[in-house]
């Protein structure tokens, strides 16, 4: 029969791969996911491990995106926000042509801001972050000490990067949700 045969690497499709990586899945116990990807991905790529699977590094991604945000690192699709933000426009996704990004999956890059302690914005004096939010995630709060924080409200956030790029003083850094914050620089 057709499905009967063996898989070895010369008669396997991407399509059988996948279709039995997904069956063997169901059948395990459902664990909490605890790996964080160490670089950010795309928007709408799918979760790891199985974007480093999917992704072969054809670029196809890099070339479409309108910001030259996305580049090739050790193979796969990797995201670099350092001089404009993503803003979701999805060309990248429409362009992949292995499913490592897919319009089912949410249009976020799951790299959250870090503040520094030295934000100007603990002292009362700068906003900039919390008013170009497109997503209206960023919001100031006052601790039982009286001291004032910038909170970040992960369900709405979308890691454009936005927030990094409005503060002029170089307090954000972006890291992929639930890496721990940056150290302090002195």
């Amino acid at each position: 029969m057709k499905n009967d045969r063996q898989l070895t690497p010369q008669g396997t499709s991407r399509r059988r791969l996948l279709t039995g990586w997904m069956e063997r899945r169901k059948c395990q116990p459902e664990q909490p996911s605890l790996a964080v990807p160490a670089v950010a991905c795309p928007p709408q790529a799918v979760p790891e491990p199985l974007f480093g699977a999917l992704c072969d590094g054809c670029a196809a991604c890099v070339s479409r995106c309108p910001y030259g945000l996305l580049h090739i690192e050790q193979g796969k699709a990797v995201l670099s926000i350092d001089f404009t933000e993503c803003d979701a426009c999805q060309k990248c996704t429409a362009a992949c042509p292995t499913g490592a990004l897919r319009e089912q999956m949410p249009c976020d890059t799951l790299l959250r801001p870090q503040i520094s302690l030295s934000c100007l914005g603990r002292q009362d004096s700068c906003r900039m972050c919390m008013i170009n939010c497109p997503q209206q995630a960023l919001a100031f709060s006052v601790s039982a000490s009286g001291d004032r924080q910038l909170q970040c409200n992960n369900e709405r956030c979308n890691g454009c990067g936005l927030c990094k790029l409005s503060c002029f003083h170089g307090h954000i850094a972006l890291s992929p949700l639930g890496e721990k914050s940056l150290p302090e620089q002195g």
